[in-house]
């Protein structure tokens, strides 16, 4: 048993480490920009750069890879990249169309590198919208490995390359709920929103999540992806919306009991008003500890009176006998 404690012991402490190293790799690279979406037409040319920076202490050789990327379920933002086998089977990979002026770059420390590249579009492309990423390894990675290169991977610059100006955008709310029923104060409710893309290209939702009381008087609102994460084609994507009120009264108007959020996004491009996502749930906000001191000093006043009411009066004796 000791011996197996001791293997068990080795086997965190040696994943915990290998997790640190990967995470450290995750921040030792820095990318302007960090993402791109482009509007062309078939035929187009495109020429674009971008600038990598090395945050470590000593200088690194890092390789320029190129390839197509798929969003992580129901992560929106999100990109990683497909190994060759994976993108030559993706319809809607633009990584032939990509060329980039260096494959090797030499990081200095604290020093940045400007990398040119060109997107080529053909001619004979179908409209719709097509991705590539422009992303890096600390070491000339075999791609067929998928393990071993996402954990070489250390960042990548994700484009969107929508072709042509007609494509059908269309959305739907999965899911719109609060991760409770019940919140002891407004400031630790979260809104959680799921939605489906059920379009050819990707989508941006944005817009409000307003919360009424009890009365139907707004007591808030929530801006909703402020950070503009975008879900691709064929994918759903999952946001978590934090109400940051502190107080119990907002503007006069008092956040207890029932509050009902409602969710209005806006997700296309082109008339954006005939799009309208929405919808409602509801959620308690009630102060269970402020209640039961309130009640307990409640109940300590009506014992304490209670009881000197009930405390007997101290009797006067009068001698009744009169002087002969």
């Amino acid at each position: 048993m000791k011996n197996l404690g001791y293997l068990l012991s080795t086997a965190l402490l040696f994943t915990i480490l290998c997790t640190t190293d990967i995470e450290a790799k995750a921040l030792s690279i820095g990318t302007a920009p960090t993402h791109e979406k482009l509007q062309l037409q078939p035929g187009d040319t495109y020429e674009g750069e971008f600038t990598v920076w090395n945050l470590e202490e000593s200088t690194i050789l890092y390789y320029v890879n190129v390839s197509s990327f798929r969003q992580i379920q129901d992560q929106p933002g999100t990109a990683i990249y497909l190994p060759p086998e994976e993108d030559a089977k993706n319809p809607y990979s633009a990584k032939e169309w990509v060329t980039v002026e260096q494959d090797v770059l030499e990081l200095v420390p604290h020093h940045n590198v400007t990398v040119g590249y060109t997107i080529t579009v053909p001619k004979e492309t179908a409209l719709g919208e097509y991705n590539v990423e422009i992303f890096f390894s600390s070491e000339a990675a075999d791609l067929q490995d998928t393990t071993a290169t996402y954990n070489l991977l250390n960042s990548g610059i994700p484009i969107l390359i929508t072709i042509g100006d007609e494509w059908t955008e269309s959305a739907e709310f999965l899911d719109f709920y609060s991760t409770k029923k019940i919140y002891e104060k407004p400031n630790l409710t979260t809104l959680i929103t799921r939605i489906q893309n059920l379009g050819d290209t990707h989508i941006t939702p944005k817009g409000d999540i307003v919360l009424t009381n009890i009365f139907n008087k707004e007591v808030g609102t929530i801006s909703f992806n402020e950070s503009s994460q975008s879900i691709l084609r064929e994918n759903s994507g999952i946001y978590e919306s934090p109400w940051d009120m502190e107080k119990y009264i907002n503007d006069g108007q008092l956040i207890l009991g029932p509050i009902t959020a409602e969710a209005i996004f806006l997700y296309r491009h082109t008339d954006p008003g005939f799009c309208i996502l929405s919808a409602t749930t509801t959620f308690w906000i009630i102060p269970w500890r402020l209640i039961i001191m309130v009640l307990i000093a409640i109940m300590v006043l009506y014992v304490t009176l209670k009881t000197k009411r009930k405390k007997p009066k101290k009797s006067i004796k009068h001698n009744n006998r009169y002087p002969r």
